[in-house]
């Protein structure tokens, strides 16, 4: 099992490189999260000052987020 971790001198190299990956994944997802609930923010913002059009599809909207 210690020679697997290893992999022949090069498992800093490889297990670093996968825990920059998930880290970056992570960091990712976090950001999409903040950015999508940020821009439903500016939806509800715009849609509150200029008014619900006629005849709109809110509640479909609304199950989405």
């Amino acid at each position: 099992m210690n020679e697997w971790l290893k992999m022949g001198g090069y498992g800093f190299y490889v297990w670093s490189s996968y825990g920059m990956l998930a880290a970056a994944i992570l960091i990712e997802l976090i950001s999409l999260h903040r950015r999508r609930r940020g821009a439903w923010q500016r939806f509800d913002d715009l849609r509150a000052e200029y008014g619900e059009p006629q005849g709109s599809a809110s509640s479909a909207v609304e199950g989405s987020r």
